[in-house]
């Protein structure tokens, strides 16, 4: 085997003195030499197959719909790296994660976005690192992208709602009146349950799961949504189940499809996704989570304060909650007119 080895390093020697030294072909070199040694090939995991396994060490560890969101994002990833996916771990560099960011970019992501996609990748690199498969941490020399083109995003009315609701299939049509009336983001209502909703007390209780990127904790809020009596209707229209899953038909689509498929949903509907506003220089887009904005505004206009909004909504800031505030100008009107106005005596101000 000594023999074997010296043979195959002075091929080694040879191949990098003529063609030029390569790290990929020295890490192959060492895998070929330990499988000499020990009879065993060397386990080094490509990109492909590490990313698969870390997202399945995920599952039963997560929420439902943040396990879906990681899915959603390894396979955003997985659909651009090519032949980077091919390369063993050890054989990564800083330019290899810089180039999958830039083919996520090029697409129709926005900076957040891909920043929000790198994020998930950069934490698989980083228990990589910490396993001892690689020996740097590349992740860390990958800057974020500008989030500069982010859109401003804005609510639906409730004509759209209502338009909305008429061409949607059934469960979408439940889905669209819960957003409406509870503000619930998209994944929460397509993992709502059965046994969330108390009949009796008209209630919807649910755990919001949301990553707090700031302090890098999962936070977990307990929301009591009230059950309307539209709401009720809907659910006795369809048949009250007493276990499962309410938006069946919803739930079963992967994260990326319930939102391309709300927005058909939008198209149908004659509901513009782009909408231009007279107090801004651009225009506001809307999603599902168009309705999550028209709800926590529907509060704000009817008078809820803003410590009741946040809870609904799981906002630990004011600032975050102003965000999803969009007062129409009638009620900004009707609100301003009860400000008494200043007194002026024109002979005199002249």
């Amino acid at each position: 085997r000594l023999e074997e080895i010296q043979e195959e390093f002075k091929s080694f020697i040879a191949k990098q003195n003529r063609k030029g030294w390569s790290q990929e072909r020295s890490i192959k070199m060492l895998a070929k030499i330990h499988e000499i040694g020990s009879g065993e090939k060397l386990n080094i995991p490509t990109l492909k197959r590490y990313l698969t396994d870390w997202l399945l060490s995920k599952k039963g560890k997560l929420s439902e719909s943040s396990f879906d969101a990681y899915t959603s994002h390894i396979s955003s990833i997985a659909s651009v790296y090519g032949a980077i996916g091919d390369k063993q771990l050890c054989e990564l560099t800083p330019d290899d994660l810089r180039e999958i960011q830039r083919q996520l970019a090029n697409g129709t992501n926005k900076g957040n976005t891909v920043n929000t996609k790198m994020t998930v990748l950069k934490s698989a690199i980083k228990r990589a690192y910490t396993e001892g498969l690689i020996t740097k941490h590349i992740g860390l020399a990958v800057e974020a992208e500008s989030e500069d083109d982010s859109t401003i995003k804005g609510a639906f009315t409730s004509d759209e709602i209502q338009k909305l609701i008429k061409v949607a299939p059934s469960h979408w049509k439940g889905m669209i009146l819960f957003g409406a009336d509870t503000g619930l983001r998209l994944s929460n209502l397509a993992n709502l349950k059965w046994k969330n909703i108390n009949f009796e007390e008209g209630l919807i209780k649910l755990i919001v799961v949301k990553y707090d990127r700031s302090t890098k904790k999962t936070k977990r809020t307990v929301v009591y949504h009230l059950l309307s009596d539209t709401m009720r209707n809907y659910l006795e229209f369809i048949g009250i189940k007493k276990t499962g899953y309410v938006f069946m038909d919803v739930q079963t689509k992967g994260r990326s499809n319930r939102s391309q498929y709300f927005l058909s949903i939008m198209e149908k509907a004659g509901v513009p996704k782009a909408i231009e506003v007279d107090y801004l220089d651009e225009p506001i887009e809307r999603t599902f989570h168009g309705l999550r904005h028209y709800y926590n505004s529907k509060m704000a206009r009817n008078g809820v304060s803003q410590d009741v909004r946040k809870k609904y909504t799981a906002h630990k800031s004011d600032a975050s909650n102003d965000i999803y505030t969009h007062i129409d100008k009638e009620t900004i009107v009707k609100e301003l007119g009860k400000v008494p106005q200043t007194e002026v005596e024109w002979g005199v101000a002249q």
